[in-house]
C-alpha cells in the first residue's frame, strides 16, 4: 500500500513537471510568434501603402520638400512647397523675353532679378510597383519678386532715368510628369522624372522706387506685355529629382 501511494506521488510530480515545462515553452514562444505576426503585418502595410516625406527639385522651377501618399491601387497624391532660386527663374523669364519681341517686356523679364516661392498639388498613377513607372499631372503657383535697377537696363532711355522698379509676378502653372520611383530597404524613396510646366495665367504689378519715373500707363503696359509673353511662351521642360523616407 505504501509503495502504491509513493508511486502515485512520483507520477503526480512527473506529470506536474512536464506540464510546467510545456506551459513555459508555450509562454516563451508566444511573444516570438506575436512579433513575427506584427512584423509581417507591418511589411504588408509598407508593400501596399506609402507615406513619404521628400526633398525634391523640379529644375528649372523650384526646389523644396513635399509630402506624398500612395494607395494600394497605385493612386498618388502629393503636395509640396518650394523656393525659386534666381538662376531657375531667370531661365523661364529669358525664354519668354527672347520670344516676346517687345523691348519693355524683354527689359522687365531679362534684366530683372527674380526669386520667389512655390506651392504645388499633383496627382497621378503608378499601377505596377515592381516596374516603378508613374505619371502625374498637377497645378503649381509661383510667386516671384524682382528688382530692376534702371542703370543696368539694356535700353539707354531707361538707363538714363535713374532709380529702379520692383515687380511682383504670380504664375498659375500646369504640370505633367513621367517618371520612375523605387525604394531601398523599404524606407528610402528615390525618384527621377521628366516633364513640362507651362503658364496658365500671369499677373504682374510694378512699383517705382528711388525716384524712378512713375508713369502708370508705361508701367501697366510693360506689365501687360510681360504677362502676355509669359502666358504665350512660358513653357519649360523639367527634370525632377526626389529623395525621401517612407513613414509607414
Amino acid at each position: 500500500m505504501r509503495f502504491r501511494t509513493l508511486g502515485h506521488c512520483v507520477i503526480a510530480i512527473l506529470t506536474a513537471g512536464a506540464w510546467s515545462h510545456t506551459a513555459l515553452a508555450q509562454s516563451t514562444s508566444e511573444p516570438s510568434a506575436n512579433r513575427d505576426v506584427d512584423a509581417k503585418a507591418a511589411q504588408q502595410r509598407r508593400d501596399a501603402w506609402m507615406l513619404s516625406l521628400e526633398g525634391v527639385t523640379h529644375a528649372p522651377i523650384d526646389m523644396g520638400f513635399q509630402l506624398g501618399l500612395e494607395t494600394p491601387q497605385g493612386v498618388r497624391l502629393f503636395a509640396g512647397y518650394g523656393w525659386v532660386p534666381g538662376s531657375y527663374m531667370n531661365l523661364l523669364t529669358s525664354i519668354a523675353a527672347n520670344a516676346s519681341g517687345s523691348p519693355y517686356a524683354q527689359t522687365l523679364l531679362d534684366d530683372t532679378q527674380y526669386a520667389g516661392r512655390t506651392w504645388r498639388l499633383q496627382a497621378g498613377f503608378r499601377p505596377f510597383r515592381a516596374i516603378g513607372l508613374y505619371a502625374d499631372v498637377g497645378y503649381a503657383q509661383v510667386n516671384a519678386n524682382g528688382s530692376l535697377d534702371l542703370a543696368s537696363s539694356s535700353i539707354p532711355q531707361l538707363a538714363a532715368l535713374g532709380g529702379g522698379y520692383q515687380a511682383h509676378t504670380r504664375l498659375d502653372m500646369w504640370l505633367v510628369e513621367l517618371g520612375y520611383q523605387g525604394q531601398i530597404a523599404d524606407r528610402l524613396v528615390l525618384g527621377l522624372a521628366l516633364g513640362a510646366m507651362g503658364t496658365l495665367n500671369s499677373t504682374t504689378s510694378i512699383t517705382a522706387v528711388n525716384g524712378a519715373p512713375t508713369n502708370d500707363a508705361i508701367l501697366n503696359s510693360a506689365a501687360t506685355q510681360a504677362d502676355t509673353a509669359l502666358e504665350k511662351y512660358g513653357v519649360v521642360p523639367t527634370l525632377t529629382l526626389r529623395l525621401g523616407f517612407d513613414l509607414i
